[in-house]
């Protein structure tokens, strides 16, 4: 029998992965900072132009648990798992640093390119625009692709689409999983990761520029050279405590409104996946349509989420 792949095609955004929103944060704050340094020539410790690194979050949390158990599985299932990730996220983000970093979180080679925004169309994600390109990206390590209908089987019958929104592909619905959003939220103090993991130095912050940026968005910092605000040490410690207050009491409202299902930490959807496609009534060769409704319409009535 000729070797084909079996193609995992993962959205990255409550899919995969929790709430990043802190970690874009940084992301962009970091870009920031670097530009200002740049231009208006500032000799103390800045930021360079690298890649984003949020193992660390990845790692407590950040990751859907169970994500690579559930790529390994398939590899030993279906033979042949390759990865693509699919996400509407922008170019210029998923390059630089967001898929590489849940590449290395992985610990396995996820296949170029990240399919972006820029691969979609307005109506939603498209398999007939990036179906080809993963079949010209894998065409070396399997020559039967390079034939037309051998391609169309593995669309067909050896690959999967996993997204949190229903009906996110514009064609080839039935190839796709629907998992339970994935919300996991690591709220941190970006301005204190700068000083402490990045070694920002200090008095960078005192340019109004950069106190001016943090104050439009959100970022709380005590500086004497900042407005009102920043400039004020009792309103920062009595915002920060309100923001760790305010977050206990949003992760409890959401456990007590899963009613008894799995939240947030203690996510299942992957390991009660793996135990449906480990039911003999699925072939080890192809995972039909019927298979996937039957599976989304199991696991998405219990709620796993």
């Amino acid at each position: 029998m000729k070797k084909l792949p079996f193609i995992i095609v993962f959205d990255i955004d409550h899919a995969i992965i929790g709430n990043v929103l802190t970690v874009i944060e940084e992301w962009h704050l970091i870009r920031y900072i670097y530009n200002v340094c740049k231009k208006k020539g500032i000799n103390a410790k800045c930021p360079l132009p690298v890649l984003m690194d949020f193992q660390d979050e990845l790692k407590n949390g950040l990751l859907r648990p169970n994500t690579k158990d559930f790529i390994t599985f398939c590899n030993k299932k279906f033979k042949n798992a390759e990865v693509f990730l699919y996400t509407n996220s922008s170019y210029s983000w998923t390059n630089g640093g967001l898929g590489t970093n849940i590449e290395k979180a992985l610990k396995i080679k996820i296949n170029r390119p990240f399919f972006t925004r820029e691969n979609s169309l307005t109506i939603g994600k498209s398999l007939a625009n990036t179906y080809p390109i993963m079949m010209k990206s894998l065409a070396k390590r399997y020559p039967s692709l390079k034939d037309e209908n051998v391609c169309e089987y593995v669309l067909q019958n050896r690959l999967i689409f996993i997204d949190d929104i229903a009906d996110n592909i514009i064609q080839y619905k039935g190839r796709q999983l629907v998992c339970p959003r994935y919300n996991f939220w690591n709220k941190y103090d970006v301005y204190d990761r700068l000083l402490t993991k990045y070694k920002i130095a200090p008095e960078i912050f005192d340019d109004k520029d950069i106190l001016n940026y943090l104050h439009e968005n959100d970022i709380l910092v005590y500086n004497a050279n900042g407005n009102e605000f920043q400039k004020n040490k009792e309103y920062i410690a009595i915002e920060k405590a309100y923001r760790v207050i305010r977050e206990e009491l949003t992760r409890k409202q959401e456990i007590a409104d899963a009613n008894g299902k799995a939240v947030v930490g203690t996510d299942t959807y992957f390991n009660n996946l793996i135990k449906e496609l480990s039911k003999k009534k699925i072939s080890d060769e192809v995972l039909t349509d019927k298979n996937i409704e039957m599976i989304n319409g199991k696991l998405l009535s219990r709620g796993t989420a």
